[in-house]
Protein backbone atom coordinates (compact mmCIF):
# COMPACT_ATOMS: atom_id res chain seq x y z
CA UNK A 1 0.00 0.00 0.00
CA UNK A 2 1.52 3.60 -1.27
CA UNK A 3 0.63 5.91 1.80
CA UNK A 4 0.66 8.90 0.10
CA UNK A 5 -1.33 8.02 -2.68
CA UNK A 6 -4.07 5.47 -0.74
CA UNK A 7 -7.27 6.81 0.14
CA UNK A 8 -8.61 3.70 2.02
CA UNK A 9 -5.51 4.69 5.15
CA UNK A 10 -7.37 2.55 8.51
CA UNK A 11 -7.87 5.71 11.39
CA UNK A 12 -4.91 5.01 12.86
CA UNK A 13 -4.77 7.42 15.26
CA UNK A 14 -4.23 5.65 19.33
CA UNK A 15 -7.51 5.33 21.04
CA UNK A 16 -6.23 3.79 24.15
CA UNK A 17 -4.04 6.30 26.01
CA UNK A 18 -1.43 4.26 27.13
CA UNK A 19 -0.13 2.53 23.33
CA UNK A 20 1.35 4.40 20.28
CA UNK A 21 0.84 3.61 16.81
CA UNK A 22 3.84 2.91 14.77
CA UNK A 23 4.46 2.31 11.14
CA UNK A 24 7.51 0.21 8.88
CA UNK A 25 7.94 1.95 5.51
CA UNK A 26 9.44 1.00 2.63
CA UNK A 27 12.07 4.24 1.78
CA UNK A 28 9.19 5.01 -0.94
CA UNK A 29 6.64 5.48 1.72
CA UNK A 30 4.91 2.44 1.18
CA UNK A 31 3.55 0.94 4.32
CA UNK A 32 4.46 -2.53 5.08
CA UNK A 33 2.58 -2.50 8.47
CA UNK A 34 0.98 -0.80 11.32
CA UNK A 35 1.19 -2.16 14.63
CA UNK A 36 -0.21 -0.64 18.37
CA UNK A 37 2.42 -0.93 20.86
CA UNK A 38 2.67 0.16 24.75
CA UNK A 39 4.86 2.94 25.83
CA UNK A 40 6.59 0.89 27.65
CA UNK A 41 8.05 -1.09 24.73
CA UNK A 42 11.68 -0.43 23.80
CA UNK A 43 12.85 -0.07 19.90
CA UNK A 44 15.18 -2.99 20.74
CA UNK A 45 11.58 -4.77 21.38
CA UNK A 46 9.51 -2.78 18.49
CA UNK A 47 11.84 -4.33 15.90
CA UNK A 48 12.18 -7.46 17.21
CA UNK A 49 8.41 -8.11 17.09
CA UNK A 50 8.64 -6.79 13.37
CA UNK A 51 11.21 -9.79 12.43
CA UNK A 52 9.19 -12.44 14.25
CA UNK A 53 5.98 -10.99 12.45
CA UNK A 54 7.18 -10.94 8.76
CA UNK A 55 9.20 -13.34 6.78
CA UNK A 56 9.99 -13.97 2.98
CA UNK A 57 6.57 -13.93 1.78
CA UNK A 58 5.37 -10.86 3.46
CA UNK A 59 8.22 -9.36 2.63
CA UNK A 60 9.02 -10.06 -1.16
CA UNK A 61 6.29 -7.47 -2.32
CA UNK A 62 8.21 -4.40 -0.84
CA UNK A 63 11.82 -5.78 -1.88
CA UNK A 64 13.80 -7.78 -4.17
CA UNK A 65 16.18 -10.24 -2.56
CA UNK A 66 16.19 -12.81 -5.12
CA UNK A 67 16.43 -16.10 -3.88
CA UNK A 68 18.45 -15.74 -0.61
CA UNK A 69 16.25 -14.34 2.05
CA UNK A 70 17.47 -13.58 5.15
CA UNK A 71 15.79 -11.75 7.72
CA UNK A 72 18.99 -10.28 9.44
CA UNK A 73 19.64 -8.33 5.99
CA UNK A 74 17.35 -6.08 7.05
CA UNK A 75 18.46 -2.43 8.40
CA UNK A 76 16.47 0.25 10.10
CA UNK A 77 16.38 3.74 9.72
CA UNK A 78 14.59 7.00 10.75
CA UNK A 79 14.03 10.01 8.28
CA UNK A 80 15.34 13.41 9.04
CA UNK A 81 15.77 16.51 7.16
CA UNK A 82 15.34 14.34 3.66
CA UNK A 83 18.06 12.29 4.49
CA UNK A 84 18.03 8.49 5.92
CA UNK A 85 20.07 7.33 9.24
CA UNK A 86 20.79 3.90 10.19
CA UNK A 87 19.02 3.24 13.67
CA UNK A 88 21.70 1.82 15.63
CA UNK A 89 20.34 -0.46 18.71
CA UNK A 90 22.20 -1.77 21.24
CA UNK A 91 22.63 -2.29 24.40
CA UNK A 92 23.48 0.88 26.25
CA UNK A 93 20.37 2.81 23.54
CA UNK A 94 17.30 1.04 24.99
CA UNK A 95 14.99 3.75 24.40
CA UNK A 96 11.41 3.69 25.68
CA UNK A 97 8.66 4.54 23.68
CA UNK A 98 7.27 5.56 27.15
CA UNK A 99 5.20 8.91 26.06
CA UNK A 100 7.31 11.15 28.49
CA UNK A 101 10.58 9.81 26.74
CA UNK A 102 8.97 10.13 23.42
CA UNK A 103 9.95 13.64 22.39
CA UNK A 104 13.54 12.62 23.24
CA UNK A 105 13.09 9.40 21.05
CA UNK A 106 11.72 11.10 18.68
CA UNK A 107 15.05 13.80 18.53
CA UNK A 108 17.11 11.17 19.10
CA UNK A 109 16.32 9.20 16.24
CA UNK A 110 15.13 11.61 13.85
CA UNK A 111 11.81 9.14 13.96
CA UNK A 112 8.97 11.22 11.70
CA UNK A 113 5.66 11.70 12.58
CA UNK A 114 2.60 9.94 10.42
CA UNK A 115 0.63 13.06 11.06
CA UNK A 116 0.67 16.80 10.62
CA UNK A 117 1.47 17.28 14.18
CA UNK A 118 5.05 18.86 15.35
CA UNK A 119 4.04 18.12 19.25
CA UNK A 120 4.29 14.70 21.00
CA UNK A 121 0.95 15.10 22.86
CA UNK A 122 -0.99 11.99 23.10
CA UNK A 123 -4.19 13.69 20.99
CA UNK A 124 -2.42 14.62 18.16
CA UNK A 125 0.22 11.96 17.45
CA UNK A 126 -1.21 10.20 14.41
CA UNK A 127 2.21 7.02 14.09
CA UNK A 128 5.76 7.19 14.25
CA UNK A 129 7.71 5.81 11.44
CA UNK A 130 10.71 3.63 11.00
CA UNK A 131 12.21 2.69 7.41
CA UNK A 132 12.85 -1.13 6.41
CA UNK A 133 15.48 -1.90 3.64
CA UNK A 134 16.85 -5.39 2.54
CA UNK A 135 20.47 -4.80 2.26
CA UNK A 136 22.99 -8.08 2.01
CA UNK A 137 25.25 -7.34 5.56
CA UNK A 138 28.13 -9.67 3.87
CA UNK A 139 27.77 -9.73 -0.11
CA UNK A 140 31.66 -9.21 -0.95
CA UNK A 141 32.61 -12.64 0.39
CA UNK A 142 35.50 -13.97 -1.24
CA UNK A 143 35.36 -17.50 -2.43
CA UNK A 144 38.93 -18.34 -0.53
CA UNK A 145 39.58 -16.33 2.40
CA UNK A 146 43.66 -17.03 2.39
CA UNK A 147 44.04 -17.23 -1.17
CA UNK A 148 42.14 -13.73 -1.87
CA UNK A 149 44.88 -12.02 1.41
CA UNK A 150 48.04 -13.87 0.07
CA UNK A 151 47.07 -12.33 -3.75
CA UNK A 152 46.51 -9.18 -2.25
CA UNK A 153 48.70 -8.49 0.30
CA UNK A 154 52.36 -7.26 0.41
CA UNK A 155 52.67 -5.40 3.39
CA UNK A 156 51.91 -6.35 6.79
CA UNK A 157 52.29 -3.82 9.43
CA UNK A 158 52.53 -3.49 13.62
CA UNK A 159 52.11 -0.41 15.45
CA UNK A 160 55.03 0.03 17.71
CA UNK A 161 53.93 0.25 21.45
CA UNK A 162 54.64 3.74 23.25
CA UNK A 163 55.58 5.19 20.03
CA UNK A 164 53.27 7.08 17.02
CA UNK A 165 55.57 4.30 14.60
CA UNK A 166 54.81 0.83 13.22
CA UNK A 167 56.98 -1.93 11.91
CA UNK A 168 56.40 -2.59 8.51
CA UNK A 169 57.25 -5.68 6.46
CA UNK A 170 57.42 -6.34 3.22
CA UNK A 171 56.80 -9.96 2.04
CA UNK A 172 58.03 -9.68 -1.53
CA UNK A 173 61.55 -8.68 -0.58
CA UNK A 174 61.52 -10.00 3.02
CA UNK A 175 62.31 -6.53 4.40
CA UNK A 176 61.35 -5.27 7.75
CA UNK A 177 61.17 -1.40 9.32
CA UNK A 178 60.44 0.92 11.31
CA UNK A 179 58.31 3.70 9.69
CA UNK A 180 57.31 6.86 11.78
CA UNK A 181 53.57 8.20 11.12
CA UNK A 182 53.01 11.61 8.87
CA UNK A 183 53.42 14.16 11.84
CA UNK A 184 50.94 16.01 9.95
CA UNK A 185 48.31 13.17 10.44
CA UNK A 186 49.26 12.65 13.51
CA UNK A 187 48.12 16.34 14.54
CA UNK A 188 45.03 16.51 12.04
CA UNK A 189 43.55 13.30 13.39
CA UNK A 190 45.13 13.12 17.11
CA UNK A 191 46.73 10.29 17.40
CA UNK A 192 47.95 8.94 20.40
CA UNK A 193 50.60 6.98 21.12
CA UNK A 194 50.11 3.04 20.47
CA UNK A 195 49.26 1.43 23.34
CA UNK A 196 49.44 -2.22 24.44
CA UNK A 197 45.37 -1.94 24.91
CA UNK A 198 44.58 -0.99 21.07
CA UNK A 199 43.70 -3.73 18.95
CA UNK A 200 44.55 -4.08 15.11
CA UNK A 201 44.12 -6.17 12.37
CA UNK A 202 46.01 -6.16 8.72
CA UNK A 203 43.84 -5.96 5.63
CA UNK A 204 44.81 -5.19 2.28
CA UNK A 205 48.16 -3.04 2.84
CA UNK A 206 46.28 -1.49 5.45
CA UNK A 207 46.64 -1.80 9.38
CA UNK A 208 43.42 -0.88 10.69
CA UNK A 209 43.48 0.34 14.42
CA UNK A 210 40.94 0.58 17.22
CA UNK A 211 41.74 2.44 19.79
CA UNK A 212 41.35 0.49 23.25
CA UNK A 213 39.59 3.02 25.93
CA UNK A 214 39.21 1.79 29.70
CA UNK A 215 38.91 5.24 31.14
CA UNK A 216 35.32 5.09 32.01
CA UNK A 217 34.61 8.88 31.11
CA UNK A 218 35.83 8.54 27.83
CA UNK A 219 32.71 7.11 26.03
CA UNK A 220 33.96 6.70 22.89
CA UNK A 221 36.93 4.88 20.71
CA UNK A 222 38.92 6.29 17.46
CA UNK A 223 38.62 3.85 14.46
CA UNK A 224 41.29 4.49 12.40
CA UNK A 225 43.48 3.20 9.12
CA UNK A 226 47.32 3.45 8.23
CA UNK A 227 47.82 2.77 4.41
CA UNK A 228 50.96 0.98 4.68
CA UNK A 229 51.77 2.09 0.73
CA UNK A 230 51.57 5.56 1.45
CA UNK A 231 52.18 6.13 5.01
CA UNK A 232 48.91 7.72 5.35
CA UNK A 233 46.78 7.83 8.60
CA UNK A 234 42.79 8.41 7.41
CA UNK A 235 40.17 9.15 10.62
CA UNK A 236 37.38 7.12 10.04
CA UNK A 237 35.41 7.52 12.84
CA UNK A 238 36.28 9.52 16.39
CA UNK A 239 33.07 8.07 17.79
CA UNK A 240 32.93 4.08 17.70
CA UNK A 241 32.03 2.00 20.82
CA UNK A 242 34.30 2.65 23.59
CA UNK A 243 36.33 -1.11 23.39
CA UNK A 244 39.19 -2.60 25.69
CA UNK A 245 40.27 -5.89 25.62
CA UNK A 246 38.56 -6.90 22.40
CA UNK A 247 39.81 -8.57 18.99
CA UNK A 248 39.60 -7.79 15.13
CA UNK A 249 39.89 -9.72 12.27
CA UNK A 250 39.77 -9.33 8.24
CA UNK A 251 37.21 -11.01 6.43
CA UNK A 252 37.84 -10.97 2.66
CA UNK A 253 37.08 -8.86 0.64
CA UNK A 254 35.85 -6.16 2.49
CA UNK A 255 34.84 -6.90 6.13
CA UNK A 256 36.49 -6.31 9.85
CA UNK A 257 35.02 -7.76 12.90
CA UNK A 258 35.72 -6.38 16.06
CA UNK A 259 34.85 -9.08 18.88
CA UNK A 260 35.09 -9.00 22.51
CA UNK A 261 35.70 -6.60 25.46
CA UNK A 262 35.55 -5.93 28.79
CA UNK A 263 31.71 -5.23 29.40
CA UNK A 264 29.78 -6.32 26.06
CA UNK A 265 28.46 -8.70 24.07
CA UNK A 266 28.07 -6.68 20.86
CA UNK A 267 29.57 -7.76 17.92
CA UNK A 268 30.62 -4.73 15.36
CA UNK A 269 31.10 -5.45 11.84
CA UNK A 270 32.98 -2.68 9.40
CA UNK A 271 32.81 -2.82 5.56
CA UNK A 272 35.74 -1.22 4.17
CA UNK A 273 35.13 1.60 1.85
CA UNK A 274 36.18 4.81 1.23
CA UNK A 275 33.38 6.74 2.42
CA UNK A 276 32.33 4.37 5.14
CA UNK A 277 32.51 6.36 8.60
CA UNK A 278 30.17 3.97 10.58
CA UNK A 279 30.07 0.47 11.70
CA UNK A 280 27.11 -2.22 11.97
CA UNK A 281 25.87 -4.52 15.01
CA UNK A 282 25.51 -7.71 14.38
CA UNK A 283 22.49 -8.93 14.86
CA UNK A 284 23.38 -11.77 17.49
CA UNK A 285 25.14 -11.53 20.49
CA UNK A 286 28.26 -13.25 22.25
CA UNK A 287 26.70 -15.49 25.08
CA UNK A 288 29.08 -13.65 27.45
CA UNK A 289 31.37 -11.47 27.97
CA UNK A 290 34.92 -12.29 26.30
CA UNK A 291 38.39 -10.65 26.69
CA UNK A 292 41.13 -10.87 24.44
CA UNK A 293 39.48 -13.89 22.60
CA UNK A 294 41.62 -15.43 19.42
CA UNK A 295 40.15 -15.70 16.20
CA UNK A 296 40.34 -17.62 13.22
CA UNK A 297 38.23 -18.14 9.97
CA UNK A 298 37.82 -21.76 8.66
CA UNK A 299 36.53 -23.30 5.47
CA UNK A 300 35.32 -19.75 4.22
CA UNK A 301 32.25 -19.59 6.33
CA UNK A 302 32.86 -19.46 9.70
CA UNK A 303 35.25 -17.59 12.81
CA UNK A 304 35.88 -19.41 15.38
CA UNK A 305 36.13 -17.88 18.67
CA UNK A 306 38.42 -19.13 21.39
CA UNK A 307 38.79 -17.49 25.14
CA UNK A 308 40.46 -18.69 28.18
CA UNK A 309 41.20 -15.95 29.86
CA UNK A 310 38.61 -17.09 33.09
CA UNK A 311 37.36 -19.79 34.54
CA UNK A 312 37.09 -22.13 31.41
CA UNK A 313 38.00 -22.62 28.05
CA UNK A 314 35.44 -22.02 25.70
CA UNK A 315 34.72 -21.72 21.82
CA UNK A 316 32.23 -20.21 20.04
CA UNK A 317 31.39 -20.34 16.25
CA UNK A 318 30.07 -17.28 14.36
CA UNK A 319 28.77 -18.48 10.29
CA UNK A 320 29.36 -15.73 8.22
CA UNK A 321 26.72 -15.67 5.42
CA UNK A 322 24.17 -17.51 7.22
CA UNK A 323 24.39 -14.86 10.10
CA UNK A 324 23.02 -16.97 12.35
CA UNK A 325 23.32 -17.05 16.23
CA UNK A 326 26.70 -17.95 17.60
CA UNK A 327 26.97 -20.76 18.60
CA UNK A 328 29.24 -23.03 21.36
CA UNK A 329 30.98 -25.80 20.80
CA UNK A 330 30.82 -28.50 22.95
CA UNK A 331 34.08 -29.87 23.09
CA UNK A 332 33.89 -33.61 23.21
CA UNK A 333 37.05 -34.16 25.06
CA UNK A 334 36.92 -31.47 27.56
CA UNK A 335 36.69 -34.22 30.55
CA UNK A 336 40.06 -35.36 29.42
CA UNK A 337 42.17 -32.30 28.73
CA UNK A 338 42.94 -29.46 30.77
CA UNK A 339 43.61 -26.09 28.51
CA UNK A 340 45.70 -24.13 30.35
CA UNK A 341 47.00 -21.87 27.84
CA UNK A 342 45.46 -18.68 26.66
CA UNK A 343 45.78 -15.48 25.25
CA UNK A 344 47.58 -16.94 22.29
CA UNK A 345 48.01 -16.99 18.73
CA UNK A 346 46.04 -19.04 16.03
CA UNK A 347 46.83 -20.76 12.59
CA UNK A 348 44.97 -22.95 10.73
CA UNK A 349 46.89 -26.63 10.73
CA UNK A 350 45.24 -29.04 8.30
CA UNK A 351 42.27 -29.37 9.89
CA UNK A 352 42.98 -28.24 13.36
CA UNK A 353 43.25 -24.81 14.63
CA UNK A 354 46.55 -24.75 16.05
CA UNK A 355 47.31 -22.72 19.87
CA UNK A 356 50.90 -20.82 19.71
CA UNK A 357 52.40 -17.90 21.84
CA UNK A 358 50.60 -16.55 24.64
CA UNK A 359 50.35 -17.40 28.87
CA UNK A 360 49.96 -20.75 30.68
CA UNK A 361 47.70 -20.78 33.68
CA UNK A 362 49.00 -23.88 35.17
CA UNK A 363 45.77 -24.02 36.60
CA UNK A 364 46.56 -27.72 38.25
CA UNK A 365 49.97 -28.30 38.83
CA UNK A 366 49.45 -31.95 39.57
CA UNK A 367 47.75 -32.39 35.91
CA UNK A 368 50.61 -34.22 33.86
CA UNK A 369 49.22 -32.41 30.78
CA UNK A 370 49.28 -28.82 32.38
CA UNK A 371 53.32 -29.08 33.49
CA UNK A 372 54.09 -30.26 29.76
CA UNK A 373 55.37 -27.22 27.88
CA UNK A 374 53.52 -27.35 24.89
CA UNK A 375 51.09 -26.08 22.76
CA UNK A 376 47.26 -26.97 22.40
CA UNK A 377 45.26 -27.69 19.08
CA UNK A 378 41.54 -27.94 18.68
CA UNK A 379 40.52 -30.21 15.63
CA UNK A 380 37.16 -28.93 14.23
CA UNK A 381 36.73 -31.85 12.22
CA UNK A 382 36.05 -33.84 15.81
CA UNK A 383 35.53 -30.83 18.21
CA UNK A 384 38.29 -32.49 20.70
CA UNK A 385 41.43 -30.39 21.91
CA UNK A 386 44.58 -32.62 22.03
CA UNK A 387 48.00 -31.30 23.44
CA UNK A 388 50.51 -30.43 20.21
CA UNK A 389 53.95 -31.78 19.64
CA UNK A 390 54.42 -28.25 19.60
CA UNK A 391 57.13 -26.79 22.34
CA UNK A 392 55.10 -23.66 23.85
CA UNK A 393 56.55 -20.65 23.92
CA UNK A 394 55.78 -17.44 25.53
CA UNK A 395 54.71 -14.42 22.80
CA UNK A 396 52.58 -11.83 24.15
CA UNK A 397 50.32 -11.40 20.62
CA UNK A 398 47.96 -8.12 19.97
CA UNK A 399 46.91 -9.43 16.77
CA UNK A 400 46.03 -13.66 17.23
CA UNK A 401 45.40 -14.23 13.46
CA UNK A 402 48.25 -15.80 11.63
CA UNK A 403 48.64 -13.98 8.87
CA UNK A 404 48.97 -16.36 5.20
CA UNK A 405 52.19 -15.49 3.21
CA UNK A 406 51.47 -18.42 0.71
CA UNK A 407 52.99 -22.22 0.15
CA UNK A 408 51.62 -23.16 3.86
CA UNK A 409 53.51 -20.02 5.30
CA UNK A 410 52.07 -17.92 8.24
CA UNK A 411 53.37 -14.70 10.16
CA UNK A 412 52.58 -12.67 13.09
CA UNK A 413 54.58 -10.46 15.26
CA UNK A 414 55.22 -9.88 18.72
CA UNK A 415 56.80 -6.88 20.96
CA UNK A 416 58.30 -6.96 24.39
CA UNK A 417 60.93 -4.89 26.47
CA UNK A 418 64.63 -6.49 26.79
CA UNK A 419 67.91 -4.73 28.36
CA UNK A 420 65.45 -1.72 27.80
CA UNK A 421 65.28 -2.19 23.92
CA UNK A 422 62.35 -2.85 22.15
CA UNK A 423 62.57 -6.48 20.96
CA UNK A 424 60.28 -7.34 17.82
CA UNK A 425 59.83 -11.26 17.51
CA UNK A 426 58.53 -12.36 13.82
CA UNK A 427 56.67 -15.52 14.60
CA UNK A 428 56.77 -17.55 11.39
CA UNK A 429 54.72 -20.39 11.13
CA UNK A 430 55.50 -23.41 8.65
CA UNK A 431 52.50 -25.84 7.55
CA UNK A 432 54.62 -28.40 6.40
CA UNK A 433 57.71 -28.02 8.69
CA UNK A 434 57.34 -26.43 12.02
CA UNK A 435 57.18 -22.56 13.29
CA UNK A 436 60.35 -20.55 13.73
CA UNK A 437 60.90 -17.33 15.61
CA UNK A 438 63.49 -14.38 14.79
CA UNK A 439 64.33 -11.32 16.71
CA UNK A 440 65.35 -7.81 15.56
CA UNK A 441 66.41 -5.30 18.30
CA UNK A 442 65.47 -1.71 17.82
CA UNK A 443 66.16 1.54 19.98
Amino acid sequence: MDLEESNNIPNIKSKDKDTVSLGFLTFEEKLICLNEYTFNKTLNEVIDDFNKKNNEYTLKPYFNFGNNFNIYNLSFYAKKDEGFKKIQLNQNIMLSLNIEDLEDTVNFFGLNYGGSSSTCARTNLDFLKIYVNYENRFKYLEENFEEYFIRNTHLIGKPQLNKTRYYLYNKLINQLRIIACNNDDIKKNKINKFSFLDNYCNALNNLYIYEGVPNEAIKFSKFFNINLDKNKITLISPNFPKRFLHSMIFIPSSYIFIIGGKNTKEILTYEISDKNSSYDIYPHQLPRELLEPSLISINNKYIYILENSTISFNIFRLNIPDISPIEKIEIKNRNDINVDQKFFGVVKNKNSILFLGGQKLNMNMNDNISEKKNCFEFHYDTDKVFLSKREFNPTEFIEKTFIPLGDDLYVQFAEYKKDNKNELKMVQFNGKEHESEKSLSNN
